[in-house]
């Protein structure tokens, strides 16, 4: 049995008991008394003035640090009376610039230079919160190192909060750390928390750490939609997408809708080992539960089945797409027409062509050379070069690839001069042949029986550190057959008899 049958048949029929933890951050508001500031710490009366006048300060405080440039070298002098490290004062700033909490980060680092300033817990809190709030992790996590300074140890549901951004940050790792940091202190993370650090393991594409730290889960969190996701993704990306079929149908079967992403990562999965039964069932099970396949989906799928050399049924799933009001993009009409030129229905893609051309979208590269290669296929040479020449034209300067479809073309079609020539043209514009372009060269000139030009291409394409093809060793052993001069059979068979 396979690794995703031997835990997901477990998560679906015994659910573990789900994260009892009620932990939760203790209320933080602004009428707090200030501790060490007040002279009269217990009068509600003295603290309600002080707030009042602690509000209309902060205003003006942050009107200065938005406006002027050097503000931290002119505040003090001009407020000398004004105790700017009363922590009521910190927590009404924060307050007022909840829609900037990068003003509050510097005007909290001003405080602890400028003055012995011993932020308090509850202050501390709402700065990291307010950081997490606005997603700015890399200065959450900057501000966490600078206060560890200030013994300041953040609530356990902002340290949740803190793993979850993390991973979504792409800090994984950090997240990873923080959330064994949690576990090792005898919290136990609640199921989005270990969800997010999951998901971030997928990110990263650690699929060995994704089941290390879900074996360690699935005994005490119960198993949401979230985290049948991320199981179906890890199989998918770990190749056994089979098996991640196998779990979706039994969440199915429960009543439940694992979601859009799900449906789509197990259609990509079997495109790409080209079940074409199974991509076909997942696809109407996504529509019958009213999830409508995206563009993207459509792209793999059709792309898939060329692969596969089931252009037919890409071709009915192209005009089903457009049928349904998709608006096929650039990457869906050049996959498809290059699935129709591969099947010989050159004047379906010719039409496709158009198409994409009348709804202005402009043939990109690619594109040019599935037409050029499907014209030099039927023989239409002066067509193929005309498309060539637009092709530059319209800003695709000469590539290894576009030389490669016009080498290749004309070797296939019995031109290997009018391929030599395109070869000698990459050398002067300053485009680098490859394997593929001496390979389709050594093959070209066998075929037409000119055995010398091969073998010098050959033991060019040797001296550069490049690698014959089977193909290729297969065409110059025909070439024994022939009546050819001592020198030329003799290096013949000095390359034969050395391969």
């Amino acid at each position: 049995m396979s690794r995703g049958q031997s835990y997901f048949i477990t998560l679906i029929r015994n659910p573990s008991r789900q994260n009892n933890t009620t932990t939760q951050i203790r209320t933080l508001t602004l009428d707090s008394p200030s501790r060490g500031t007040s002279t009269e710490p217990d009068s509600d009366a003295h603290q309600g003035s002080a707030l009042t006048s602690y509000t209309e300060m902060a205003k003006t405080v942050s009107t200065i640090i938005r406006e002027r440039h050097r503000w931290q070298q002119t505040l003090v002098s001009d407020f000398p009376s004004f105790n700017f490290a009363d922590p009521l004062f910190f927590r009404q700033m924060l307050t007022l610039q909840n829609n900037n909490v990068m003003f509050s980060l510097w005007f909290f680092r001003w405080l602890c230079s400028t003055f012995d300033y011993k932020p308090d817990p509850v202050s501390l809190n709402l700065l990291f919160g307010a950081l997490l709030d606005a997603k700015a992790v890399k200065a959450a996590k900057s501000s966490l190192d600078y206060s560890t300074g200030f013994n300041f140890s953040p609530e356990v549901t902002l340290l949740e909060r803190y793993v979850k951004c993390l991973c979504e940050d792409g800090l994984v790792e950090e997240g990873i750390r923080v959330y064994t940091q949690l576990k090792e202190s005898g919290t136990v993370p609640t199921v989005p928390t270990c969800n997010a650090v999951l998901l971030g393991c997928l990110k990263v594409k650690k699929l060995d750490l994704f089941w290390e730290l879900h074996k360690e889960m699935k005994e005490t969190e119960v198993v949401d939609l979230e985290r049948i996701q991320c199981l179906i993704q890890a199989l998918c990306d770990g190749g056994e997408v089979s098996e991640g079929y196998e779990l979706l149908k039994k969440v199915l079967k429960q009543g439940l809708d694992p979601g859009h992403v799900v449906y789509a990562k197990l259609i990509s999965g079997f495109c790409k080992i080209g079940n074409y039964a199974c991509m076909s069932e997942i696809l109407h099970t996504m529509i019958a539960w009213n999830h409508s396949p995206s563009i993207y989906t459509y792209q793999e799928i059709i792309k898939g089945l060329c692969k596969n050399q089931k252009q037919r049924e890409a071709f009915c799933v192209f005009n089903n797409l457009k049928e349904r009001g998709y608006a096929p993009d650039r990457v869906v009409y050049t996959t498809m027409i290059h699935g129709l030129c591969e099947m010989g229905w050159f004047g379906s893609a010719r039409k496709l062509w158009f198409e994409m051309m009348e709804k202005g979208m402009r043939p990109n590269e690619f594109t040019y050379n599935v037409m050029i290669h499907a014209h030099l296929k039927r023989g239409e040479v002066v067509l193929a070069r005309e498309l060539y020449g637009e092709m530059l034209r319209n800003g695709y300067g000469e590539t290894t690839v576009s030389c490669n479809t016009m080498i290749t073309g004309f070797c296939s079609y019995g031109r290997a001069d009018q391929a030599f020539e395109v070869f000698k043209k990459m050398s002067e514009t300053g485009v680098k042949p490859d394997a593929i372009t001496y390979n389709a060269l050594v093959q070209g000139f066998c075929k037409e029986n000119k055995v010398e030009k091969g073998i010098a291409l050959f033991k060019e394409l040797k001296a550069l550190g490049m690698y014959p093809s089977d193909r290729t060793y297969a065409a110059l052993q025909k070439m024994r057959n022939l009546k050819l001069s001592d020198s030329v059979a003799a290096s013949l068979n000095e390359i034969l008899e050395a391969a």
